[in-house]
């Protein structure tokens, strides 16, 4: 073979430096996307996502998203962590793609007593999303399940998980917490507030997690079923039947909405933080529990009609319920504890309100175990409507009933003056209001 000429040889080795170069430069400019979330499908800010081998880093936005710069346009490795979610390595070949990582959150269950059980997916209050014209408005009764498990068929069981921890030396157990574990609510039954809480009140708090119930179930019934077992094998027999709080964030407040409007009788009020959604802010039933809906201004959940709901809920049904919005928050807490603190406010003033005897709630009583008060809603007080469009923290008008200048049938419902002005200052400055000792409130 005769040998290249020499300018061939030359016009060889500019061609391959110029690709190497190109190549180059091109993965200098590629940029990879993705997003981050739990296995509750929430998104989770905060990440620490690391290219293997290299000090290219970044974290997740408060919308779970990420971006990084990267100068490989080879497979590259991710490193992802995150406290109390178990790390994670994903090896990346399709640079060009969208990334989905999904983190599965530490379980310490140290101190606490755990109970596993088959539910079958029927169960799920997502079932009555198929048809929502026909179901959504429908008592979450036995006839309402049998009715759409007529119509789909019954669905596998899928296993779901009970948290629960009682307080230490109780020998009577007041009453319940139910937490939904889907999203902030999974680090909640640990944290040192609403510990102190149930040890103060005598509460068992109970988590549920799995996709069955996470996010609401139906009939109560199946829930009421579980509750009994959680008694007996904790030997309080009690808890099959005290009453309950409950707590859901994002789609977990599907279950705190529903367990209100089926057991009204037996929930003494209930939490909706930032959800992802308003049809299962409506229930029929959920109008006789006082109800305290949370959201941040920045989430972009926060379309879904839930203002109209909370006012449909005021006007239409008369129900003792309220819209607390933190205008700097997206979809997750700025400040847990302050959110935490904010949720124990509302419980006590709901504890003020619905036990027959107040001296009741004082710390280490056992309660009477009569029937829950109704919320009287001229009896409460009124807090004025937050401003979307101007945005931002707002210290907003509060009244009591008989003295709310504004539209009372709209007008957001508050339980008593303490949870008012720990409503007001939590939506002006993110933080709850701390009555000092020495300023008694109003009689």
């Amino acid at each position: 073979m005769k040998p290249l000429p020499l300018f061939r040889l030359g016009l060889l080795f500019f061609t391959l430096i110029t690709a190497s170069t190109y190549t180059r430069l091109a993965a200098e400019e590629f940029t990879l996307r993705g997003i981050v979330r739990d296995t509750s499908d929430n998104i989770l800010p905060g990440v620490s996502i690391e290219v293997s081998g290299s000090e290219v880093a970044t974290r997740s936005d408060e919308d779970g998203a990420f971006s990084l710069a990267i100068d490989s346009s080879e497979s590259i490795r991710l490193d992802l962590s995150k406290d109390g979610y178990l790390a994670k390595q994903m090896l990346i070949s399709q640079l060009g793609k969208p990334i989905e990582a999904t983190l599965v959150a530490k379980t310490d269950d140290t101190g606490l007593i755990r109970l596993i059980k088959p539910i079958s997916m029927s169960h799920s209050l997502g079932e009555i999303r198929r048809d929502r014209a026909k179901y959504e408005n429908r008592a979450m009764d036995e006839k309402l399940y049998q009715e759409i498990v007529e119509r789909y068929g019954e669905k596998p069981a899928e296993e779901a998980a009970f948290r629960i921890y009682l307080p230490p030396r109780v020998p009577t157990i007041n009453g319940l917490f139910l937490i939904s574990e889907h999203g902030v609510g999974g680090p909640m039954i640990e944290h040192p507030l609403v510990r102190e809480f149930a040890d103060r009140h005598h509460l068992a708090l109970i988590g549920v997690l799995g996709n069955a119930i996470q996010r609401g179930i139906f009939p109560a019934s199946v829930l009421d079923e579980i509750l009994v077992d959680i008694a007996q094998q904790v030997n309080h027999p009690e808890i099959a039947s005290v009453p309950a709080f409950t707590f859901g964030h994002s789609n977990g407040t599907g279950f705190s909405a529903s367990y209100a409007a089926m057991r009204p009788d037996r929930v003494i009020g209930w939490v909706s933080f930032h959800s992802g959604g308003s049809w299962h802010l409506v229930f029929p039933g959920v109008e006789k529990v006082p109800g305290l809906v949370m959201h941040g201004n920045q989430d972009s959940y926060f379309d879904q009609g839930q203002t109209e709901a909370v006012e449909s809920l005021r006007r239409e049904r008369q129900a003792p319920i309220a819209l607390l919005v933190d205008g700097e928050s997206g979809h997750w807490p700025r400040n847990r504890e302050h959110t935490f603190s904010l949720v124990l406010a509302f419980c006590e003033s709901c504890l003020r309100i619905r036990l027959a005897a107040t001296d009741e709630i004082d710390s280490d009583k056992t309660w009477n175990r009569s029937e829950l008060q109704p919320a009287v809603i001229q009896s409460g007080w009124l807090g004025g409507a937050y401003d979307r469009s101007a945005g931002g923290m707002q210290m907003l008008e509060i009244a009591r009933f008989a003295d709310f200048p504004g539209d009372r049938d709209i007008a957001n419902w508050l339980p008593d003056e303490s949870f008012a002005k720990a409503w007001q200052t939590y939506g002006a400055t993110g933080a709850p209001f701390t009555a000092p000792a020495s300023a008694p409130l109003a009689e």
